[in-house]
């Protein structure tokens, strides 16, 4: 809140104002002399006292040429008391310049009128009012003493009163109108610097939104960008940093959309990745007239909050569905069950020993739905730790092998020294626990040996770690890369089809991403991307 001081009555015009009317008595003093020199007007300057004249003009235009000095290359502003002696002198040396011309007659007392005027400006209040009564003393003073010391131009008197008014009423009305100026100059320059204001706090919202925000113009070139933009583009990988007077095509995928936006704005854009570890951001874009530069507006938005808030509503109605029908499913399913076991310890030929192990593998199975289910629809807000990966995977490692009935490798590398994540440590065990799971029972199908490799890295440009899980099985053939993380979708007679798809929600309830990446049998893998510890987005409430 900004706090108006009062302002002394008395105030200094702008330089540039001052420097206007320095120039103006310069020149008039110049000119009154030269017309003097070259006599073209001797009836009318100096007719009386040419002596005083000359001498006055002398005086007054080596002193206004002398004044221009301290105007030119002074840095500060004249005081009051130095402006109001300027003023002086010029009424002064005009009146006597007047006095030496014969008087009013000669008309150069109508010259006080510009300085009252300036002196109006210059100065404020009592001042100006002062200046315009000493130009009219000096102009009665003059008139008389001319009445007395020649004995003539005794009708003069009507018109010095005349001027003297006339000064008068040029000091009121330049004062009143120099007020009017100075208020509106206060209120332009209180507007200004609440804009200013305005503008910064504008600033720095933008700058500190986590919504990514881009402006680029009709060439693709970036006019502004802030810190949550830069971050969601990686705009920070050097030789292709993001900022202003950028282009944009640096950002390749997002200058894609652009372009799709331009041809098919009526279409919605789809997400993108601006690399493959970046997590999934959707941009708006809205158009922004500014004459013949047609701006963009563009609206980044990274998809993990709103991934959050639809699985909020997800995980509710899938809860109020599993409650109101799990013990429909489950109490036939006991009865099948039990059923099936009763029977087998009947006596009974072959071909129903096969029949009653497939009804107890899929009593077995189906039962492992609901369990994978209710497990999803009972998931509570992620409680966020600060883990040592490294560290808590060899934990990790160690108590998942005390519950394998057989002996399974695994290895764990860091491509760098311990890396810091932030995760749910019930949560992340989840997952390795299902992707770990399908890593050794695959590699075990494929090569005989019960293993998998976890590597830890952090990507080079985002910063970001990641966790990659490695085995030893032929991968998944590419047209099942798409539908493996889909609900009931699964390669295994066995499988229920929700282990990676609860892996993958659990994952983006902490804010991370599961993928799969797998160009050829030899190199195949899951990425588990974490959020920056100290970059978490807010929990959707």
């Amino acid at each position: 809140m900004s706090i108006m001081t009062s302002q002394p009555e008395t105030r200094i015009a702008p330089d540039s104002l001052l420097s206007v009317y320095g120039y103006y008595r310069a020149l008039l003093s110049i000119t009154l002399l030269g017309i003097y020199l070259s006599g073209a007007a001797t009836k009318v300057l100096g007719s009386e006292l040419p002596e005083l004249f000359l001498a006055s003009s002398l005086s007054y235009a080596l002193f206004c040429l002398l004044s221009l000095i301290p105007l030119k290359f002074s840095r500060t502003t004249p005081g009051t008391q130095l402006l109001f002696f300027m003023l002086l002198t010029d009424m002064v040396a005009l009146t006597l310049m007047m006095h030496a011309s014969g008087g009013m007659g000669s008309g150069l007392g109508f010259l006080l009128l510009p300085t009252v005027a300036a002196g109006s400006i210059l100065v404020a209040g009592q001042l100006a009012l002062l200046l315009a009564a000493t130009a009219s003393i000096c102009v009665m003073t003059e008139t008389l003493s001319t009445i007395m010391l020649f004995d003539k131009n005794r009708e003069a008197m009507f018109p010095a009163g005349i001027l003297g008014m006339l000064l008068f009423a040029t000091a009121m009305i330049f004062q009143v109108l120099t007020q009017r100026i100075r208020h509106a100059q206060q209120l332009a320059v209180q507007k200004a610097s609440e804009n200013e204001q305005l503008q910064k706090l504008n600033e720095s919202i933008v700058k500190r939104m986590r919504t990514g925000i881009l402006v680029v113009d009709g060439k693709d070139h970036i006019k502004l960008i802030n810190s949550a933009a830069i971050q969601l583009l990686d705009g920070q990988k050097p030789g292709a940093r993001l900022a202003a007077g950028r282009p944009l095509r640096l950002a390749l995928s997002l200058h894609q959309q652009l372009e799709r936006w331009r041809s098919y704005p009526w279409i919605r854009t789809p997400t993108f990745k601006n690399s493959p570890s970046s997590s999934e951001l959707q941009a708006n874009f809205t158009s922004l007239p500014q004459g013949l530069d047609r701006q963009t507006l563009i609206f980044l938005e990274d998809t993990r909050t709103l991934t959050q808030q639809a699985q909020q509503l997800k995980l509710s109605s899938l809860g109020r569905l599993t409650g109101s029908i799990a013990h429909e499913i489950r109490n036939p399913l006991g009865a099948i069950s039990h059923a099936a076991q009763l029977l087998s310890e009947l006596p009974h030929d072959p071909n129903s020993a096969k029949l009653l192990d497939i009804i107890l593998r899929h009593c077995v199975r189906v039962n492992q739905i609901v369990e994978n289910v209710l497990q999803l629809s009972r998931q509570k807000m992620p409680e966020f730790q600060k883990l040592w990966l490294q560290q808590w995977l060899k934990k990790f490692r160690s108590e998942y092998s005390d519950t394998q009935t057989r002996a399974c490798t695994i290895e764990i590398e860091s491509t760098n020294k311990d890396t810091q994540i932030f995760f749910d440590p019930g949560h992340l065990a989840q997952v390795l626990t299902n992707l770990i799971d399908n890593a050794i029972r695959f590699s075990e199908r494929h090569s005989g040996e019960r293993w998998v490799k976890l590597v830890i890295s952090r990507d080079p440009v985002s910063e970001l770690p990641y966790l990659d899980i490695y085995d030893k099985g032929p991968g998944v053939p590419a047209k099942d890369q798409d539908y493996i993380f889909e609900p009931f979708y699964t390669t295994n007679h066995d499988g229920s089809g929700l282990g990676l798809y609860l892996a993958r929600e659990l994952c983006d309830t902490n804010y991370a991403s599961l993928n799969y990446f797998g160009d050829s049998p030899e190199n195949h893998y899951f990425r588990v991307g974490f959020s920056h510890p100290e970059r978490l987005l807010p929990r959707p409430v």
